[in-house]
Order: C-alpha cells, then sequence, then structure tokens
C-alpha cells in the first residue's frame, strides 16, 4: 500500500510540473481552460468510450485490467499494476513536434532528479497522425520510475499520450502500450 501512495503521488507530481512547466510557456492566445466536462460512451454500445478534451473526442478501450481513475481532472487516466496511461492536451509554444519534443525534455531534466533517456525520440503513428514518442527513466520521490511519452498535434495543439510508473512494473506492460497507441482514436 505505501508503495502504491508512493507511486500514485509521484504520477501528480509528474503531472502537476509538466502541466506547471507547459502553463508557464503558453501564450496569450492560448489560454483556455484545461476543466472540460468529460462525457462518457453509453455502456450498452459495442463503440469504444469517448470523452471531449477542450473540443476533441478521444476514444479508448484500454486492454484488460486497466482501470478508470475515479476523480481525475484529465480526460482519460487508467492505472494497472501501478502503472499509469493518461491523455491530456499540452500547451507548449512549439509549432512542430520536434519543438515540443525539445521543451518537454527541458521540462523534465528541470524538474526531476537522474533524467535519463533511451535513445533518441521516434517517428511514429498515432490515429493517422505523425507522433514522437520517447522513454526515459527519473527519479521522482527518490523512487525510480519509467515514462514513455507520446506526442501529437491534434486540432493543431499538442496532446501527450503517457504511460508511467516505477521502473520494475513498466515494462511488464509494452504489450498494452502498443495496443493503447493502435485503438485510440482523436475526432
Amino acid at each position: 500500500m505505501k508503495q502504491f501512495l508512493l507511486v500514485s503521488l509521484g504520477i501528480i507530481i509528474t503531472i502537476m510540473l509538466c502541466s506547471c512547466s507547459a502553463q508557464s510557456s503558453k501564450t496569450s492566445d492560448q489560454s483556455q481552460s484545461n476543466n472540460t466536462p468529460i462525457s462518457q460512451g453509453t455502456p450498452t454500445t459495442p463503440q469504444q468510450p469517448e470523452v471531449q478534451q477542450e473540443g476533441v473526442s478521444i476514444m479508448i478501450e484500454p486492454p484488460s485490467g486497466w482501470e478508470p481513475v475515479a476523480g481525475t481532472v484529465l480526460p482519460v487516466q487508467y492505472l494497472k499494476n501501478m502503472v499509469s496511461f493518461m491523455v491530456k492536451e499540452e500547451k507548449f509554444q512549439g509549432k512542430t513536434l520536434d519543438d515540443v519534443i525539445t521543451e518537454a525534455k527541458k521540462a523534465f531534466e528541470n524538474a526531476f532528479d537522474d533524467v535519463e533517456y533511451e535513445g533518441e525520440a521516434e517517428t511514429i503513428t498515432v490515429d493517422g497522425k505523425d507522433a514522437r514518442s520517447f522513454i526515459f527513466t527519473c527519479k521522482v520521490s527518490g523512487m525510480q520510475m519509467k515514462y514513455k511519452y507520446v506526442y501529437l498535434l491534434v486540432g493543431g495543439k499538442a496532446s501527450v499520450i503517457t504511460f508511467g510508473g516505477p521502473v520494475d512494473a513498466f515494462d511488464s506492460l509494452s504489450a498494452d502500450y502498443e495496443q493503447i497507441l493502435s485503438d485510440i482514436r482523436f475526432q
């Protein structure tokens, strides 16, 4: 239970630090609120659950075992085996994915200890859109954590799909990450 609380705290700190860093660099014309209502699809339909993020519908049905996080402020957030999966809009100044990656990495390096990237950011496709993906490890509140961040532009705005958790639990769910990235839809 103590480890779960530490991991949850680490994930919340990550979200807050990344949001604060991105929020401080937004321009005045990007001052929209991130507090958008979430609307769930009806459970009787065979379609994927749908949520709203500032006018963009996100449809995802994660693989078995991923549980929605109750009371989250994010449009999409699930947990499985102490690993978190979330989707949210980011407020970066960069207009290209490469610019967004540069800004994000600077934010992580300023927010966390011992940041180590696993290779370079790679170009992938998510829902038919160009995306950039990278993996890194770091220490959060003394715990060794591992993250996979996938940035893409949706409606001209940067969105991020994040997977994160303790190093010892992270790699065991890599097949789930690939399925989520294959199945997620933005409209």
